[in-house]
């Protein structure tokens, strides 16, 4: 009876251990690779240079709520959008992206040249044709 005890702990022991935690593999679109490559190596004095390398609609459209900004296409973009930008020296550190349908989604520690700091996300939906149409800086 005491072996069989034991054999059914042991079994129970091992049966009902944890399985090692396995990560997906995140497999990102052009486009998503492309606006993670940009923020692993944003330098704001080069902001709007390197992120005209993503590919965006016509008149994609750009809001930060939060700061009042809002721009439509590439020429108010860079004029507003990475005005501001430039104006606070603001460096961006990517925490992680998460891309699900036609939205990828940026985690970001912001830092401006204050030295102020604060956790950011941007939220960018892309066409079918994997454009960046609209962003939402929250």
């Amino acid at each position: 009876m005491k072996n069989l005890l034991f054999i059914l702990s042991a079994f129970l022991f091992f049966s009902c251990e944890a399985p090692e935690k396995v990560e997906p593999v995140k497999v990102l679109s052009p486009t998503a690779a492309a606006i993670k490559n940009y923020k692993e190596t944003f330098e704001w004095s080069k902001g709007f240079e390197s992120w005209s390398k993503v590919p965006t609609t016509e008149d994609y459209h750009m809001v930060a709520p939060l700061i009042g900004l809002e721009a439509t296409g590439a020429a108010e973009i860079e004029e507003i959008i990475f005005g501001f930008v430039n104006e606070t020296e603001l460096k961006q550190e990517l925490v992680d992206i998460v891309e699900l349908g036609s939205y990828i989604t940026c985690f970001l520690k912001l830092t401006t040249k204050t030295g102020e700091t604060f956790d950011g996300v941007e939220v960018f939906q892309v066409d079918e044709e994997g454009r960046v149409d609209k962003i939402w800086a929250l």
